[in-house]
């Protein structure tokens, strides 16, 4: 996660002041536009969709209850005609007839058909019995046929009570061959079907018909016009569907005429038979769609309109277009302001970046002319006193290093060749040798060894066992100095021998201990030098048991006091090479002694390496 960011925070490091701005800018002014815009939009589109579906559910119900008042006075027309005396005595009276016979029932049977069943949606009525087939001549129904047939049978398991058939095709439910080849005029009808089983006589009481007596069969038939009529003019969308379908999936009526008389059961069939009336969504075919729908009471089947979404916001498209242009003309209008912004802060910028850069060639006394007082002008106000300034150091710069150049020639003038050094100290080791001084002739070797060392390595880190080689033959004249008024211990981890460290580093704080530490006393002095590893780091330490200082003047040797500017200027070393959290402790006790440390860091690499890297 910190990596993904501070590549983040790299990137936009990187990226130009004009860019940044125009970032700022999109995500500020673009983007607001753009959501909101999508808001509206989906608001609105809500809106549409939630009235769209209120409203279609409302035509449903509406549709359904004109469906349910014709219907019912079917129903109420099938039980008036059970009142009927005529017909009661015609079925309770028969007897065999002849054919002319039979003609003149059929008109007096038709007649009362015609009193209870004369409705404009009614395509045909009729009266069944296995003798003849009674009633309207619109649509014949073959006597042969019919007790096989379906309506027959579901007329038998209705037991007396009015039954609705689902739109079927006339010439497959009689299963003839005979009817395919005649001239119907619909051949797809619903119909309602009922077996009469008792009749009323002498308007007192219903009788049931006696075994030997046929119980008729009433048979009423329905043109799909009559749910058209009603529907079609109430379909407000485009590609929209309307539905009229039994629980079972029996299409009763379909503005698409080629479903009628089909059986489909889409998944959502169960879910609206269930909830009797409501609104769901589903997705058809890929297609998202609202489905209204509610129950007719008098048949139970199902009336649905499947409305698809997209024909319902066709009427936002040119909403949608109009605010695309209105977010477009808002986004260009902020973008010429974004811009005119833009360059007003960073033409300035670019200004001061082009003197810069002409500081960088050497080029100063570059001065950029400023003419605003805000931060931007305040900024290259400073990098004029800048260029000022840097123009007056440099002069005085010059002038200084003239002057050290030429005290440099003087000191080179005066100084001695160290080859001319080397061979009087050979002289007098000789000498001493003749004489036979022995300790002198060490001591004059010694010193010609250390001059060597400091002459001839110019680098500033060395390892630490050529370091403390120098160190010992230093101690060595220092112990002859003072006639052996201190001895020295070492403890060095051999691991350290050929670490790399400061050159001389130690030496200021061995002298300081030889002449301050062990001023007061003629013998007895300890001086203890060690150097180990711990973890990462890498310690040495100076300690002896001299006469040790206080807390002032161990801030004096480390701050101010000019005697120990050895001290002070390694502990600088070290900060500078290594680092500030590396470099030089003290502490002392009076009359107990002192220990000095010094940590380095454990990798050879150090501070100044790097750099020069």
């Amino acid at each position: 996660m910190n990596s993904l960011k501070n590549k983040f925070i790299t990137i936009i490091n990187n990226i130009g002041l004009k860019q940044k701005l125009n970032i700022t800018y999109i995500i500020l002014i673009v983007i607001p536009i753009i959501i909101m815009t999508a808001v509206y939009y989906k608001i609105s589109s809500d809106i549409i969709i939630k009235n769209a579906e209120d409203s279609s559910l409302k035509i449903v119900k509406n549709n359904n209850n004109l469906i349910n008042l014709k219907l019912n006075k079917i129903v109420e027309s099938s039980d008036a005609i059970t009142l009927d005396n005529d017909l009661y005595d015609i079925v309770h009276d028969y007897k065999e007839s002849s054919g002319s016979q039979l003609i003149a029932l059929d008109k007096k049977i038709n007649s009362i058909l015609f009193k209870y069943f004369n409705n404009s949606d009614i395509y045909s009525s009729h009266i069944i019995t296995s003798y003849y087939n009674f009633g309207s001549g619109e649509i014949p129904i073959p006597k042969n046929y019919f007790y096989t047939s379906k309506l027959y049978k579901i007329a038998q398991e209705s037991n007396g009570s009015l039954t609705w058939v689902p739109t079927y095709k006339f010439t497959d439910v009689y299963n003839s061959n005979e009817l395919e080849d005649m001239d119907i005029e619909y051949r797809y009808l619903f119909s309602a079907v009922k077996i009469i089983n008792n009749l009323n006589r002498d308007n007192i009481r219903f009788d049931d018909l006696d075994e030997n007596t046929e119980k008729p069969l009433l048979i009423i038939n329905f043109k799909p016009n009559l749910f058209k009529d009603i529907v079609e003019s109430d379909i407000q969308y485009k590609e929209s569907q309307y539905f009229i379908f039994s629980s079972m999936g029996d299409i009763v009526y379909s503005t698409n005429a080629s479903d009628l008389a089909t059986k489909k059961k889409p998944m959502w069939l169960e879910e609206i038979a269930e909830n009797k009336s409501g609104k769901i969504k589903k997705d058809i075919d890929g297609k998202k769609m609202i489905i209204c729908y509610d129950t007719i009471e008098s048949t139970g089947w199902v009336s649905a309109v499947v409305i698809p979404v997209d024909s319902i916001l066709i009427e936002l498209a040119s909403m949608r277009y109009f605010i695309l242009f209105l977010g477009i003309i808002l986004i260009i209008l902020a973008s010429i302001c974004a811009s005119f912004i833009s360059k007003s802060i960073t033409r300035p910028i670019d200004k001061l970046l082009v003197a810069i850069k002409k500081m960088g060639e050497g080029k100063f006394s570059t001065k950029v002319q400023v003419n605003r007082n805000d931060e931007i002008g305040n900024l290259i106000k400073k990098f004029n006193e800048m260029d000022d300034k840097i123009s007056t150091l440099i002069e005085e710069n010059y002038i200084s290093s003239i002057r050290e150049k030429e005290a440099i020639i003087m000191s080179l003038n005066i100084q001695l060749n160290p080859h001319f050094l080397y061979n009087t100290l050979n002289i007098i080791n000789w000498i001493a040798i003749e004489n036979n001084e022995k300790e002198i002739s060490k001591m004059i070797i010694s010193l010609s060894s250390m001059l060597r060392y400091t002459a001839h390595n110019n680098e500033e880190i060395s390892d630490f066992k050529k370091d403390l080689e120098w160190l010992k033959k230093y101690i060595y004249i220092m112990q002859n100095r003072f006639e052996n008024k201190f001895n020295v211990f070492y403890e060095i981890d051999e691991d350290v021998e050929f670490y790399k460290v400061p050159k001389l580093f130690l030496q200021p704080f061995v002298e300081n201990s030889i002449i301050h530490g062990f001023s007061m006393i003629d013998s007895g002095g300890s001086l203890k030098i060690t150097g180990r590893l711990e973890g990462e780091m890498v310690y040495f330490s100076v300690e002896d048991n001299g006469r040790g200082m206080d807390n002032k003047r161990i801030k004096e040797v480390m701050e101010t006091n000019t005697d120990n500017i050895g001290i002070r200027n390694v502990n600088n070393r070290i900060k500078l090479i290594y680092g500030d959290k590396y470099g030089v402790t003290i502490q002392s006790e009076i009359n107990r002694g002192t220990r000095i440390t010094i940590n380095l860091p454990k990798s050879e690499k150090t501070k100044k390496s790097i750099l020069i890297q």
